[in-house]
């Protein structure tokens, strides 16, 4: 994953609204934060499939920051 496209998706991230957190479950949550980063702009299957991993690899962290 290159450095850009790890800060779009922590952007990506920073950006969801606390009660669509709440109400994702993990799987969810990965498809939300991909769904979003692709509106702004086309990932690559590789970069997609990166994204996908680095999400699932690290939604604990992800809800511990937003404090879900």
């Amino acid at each position: 994953m290159t450095p850009l496209l790890l800060r779009q998706t922590w952007q990506m991230i920073e950006n969801i609204p606390q009660q669509t957190l709440v109400r994702l479950d993990d799987s969810g949550l990965v498809g939300w934060v991909v769904l979003h980063l692709e509106r702004s702009r086309p990932l690559k299957t590789e970069e997609r499939q990166a994204v996908e991993g680095y999400l699932h690899d690290h939604t604990m962290l992800i809800r511990d920051m937003a404090g879900a």
